[in-house]
């Protein structure tokens, strides 16, 4: 017991200085634009800073909605996860992201078939929202969404890209909260480094895996979440 209660605060002190250093960024953002704006004549320049903040607002708003997502998971550890089971159509769930993002670059959706699971629909449309925004940051031109199901009573999502990749040694540690690639998936991409972690915990949550290696049809990234197939 011991060794679990100092492990936990192992963690807990951890998961407080990446989230403090993750929230320095924005923090530092508004404050040097609004210092700019206050020493400026230049009444022009407010609604530019009224964008910048804005922005930077709602990057810290998606990243302590993250924050507490993952909280709440870790505050359970241990305990049997806790999902609603009822029939999700994860087809469905896919083909309403991928007609949800407004982007210059190609999503093709021709693999995507019927795949039905059990769980809770918004945590599975978290899962995927998560993994195709992930993928058209990284992407130059075209991103791949596909359901499948398997003879093994498995129903597998996949999400490829044509970007860099991920180099083989961070496969794993990808999915790590705050983890990135040091160069193909770096910081600037605009993501907060908690997207593939909640992706991770919700999988898993469902007791299903999620991997990624490269994708055999555009080079890049491809991302599997494989979940039990609801039909058999």
């Amino acid at each position: 017991m011991l060794d679990r209660l100092e492990a936990s605060n192992i963690a807990q002190a951890q998961f407080v200085s990446d989230a403090s250093h993750e929230l320095r960024t924005p923090i530092a953002v508004i404050r040097h634009e609004l210092e700019v704006l206050i020493r400026t004549d230049d009444d022009t320049r407010w609604r530019e800073v009224a964008g910048d903040v804005l922005d930077e607002n709602l990057r810290m708003q998606r990243l302590v909605e993250d924050l507490l997502l993952l909280a709440r998971r870790e505050g359970r550890a241990g305990d049997p996860p806790r999902v609603d089971r009822s029939l999700v159509d994860l087809d469905d769930i896919v083909l309403g992201e991928a007609h949800r993002v407004h982007t210059d670059k190609v999503i093709g959706t021709s693999g995507i078939s019927a795949g039905q699971v059990r769980g809770n629909s918004d945590q599975l449309i978290r899962v995927v929202r998560n993994l195709v925004d992930n993928a058209l940051r990284h992407a130059q031109a075209r991103v791949l969404v596909s359901v499948t199901s398997t003879d093994e009573g498995l129903v597998v999502l996949a999400v490829e890209d044509d970007g860099p990749g991920v180099a083989e040694p961070d496969r794993e540690r990808i999915f790590e909260r705050f983890r990135r690639s040091d160069e193909a998936r770096t910081r600037d991409d605009g993501g907060s480094g908690l997207g593939l972690a909640i992706v991770a915990g919700i999988v898993a949550d469902h007791f299903g895996t999620v991997s990624v290696d490269m994708s055999p049809a555009l080079g890049g990234a491809r991302f599997a979440a494989t979940l039990a197939d609801a039909r058999l």
